[in-house]
């Protein structure tokens, strides 16, 4: 039997929980990156926000 025969064949289950288990740690990282990055995003707007609406600011 050859050496590749061996690999695609049934490897006791851990072939079939890597399909499962790539996928949701993919899509569990993009939200993790998404969430980080809108935080981000909301932090910034709001200190642009209360800066330029700071009564006591010299400019104007």
């Amino acid at each position: 039997m050859k050496f590749s025969c061996l690999i695609l064949g049934h490897q006791g289950g851990w072939d079939e929980i890597l399909l499962v288990v790539a996928p949701l740690g993919l899509i569990a990282w993009l939200l993790w990156a998404a969430n980080r990055k809108a935080e981000k995003m909301k932090s910034d707007d709001n200190s642009n926000f209360e800066a330029e609406n700071d009564p006591n600011s010299s400019e104007g």
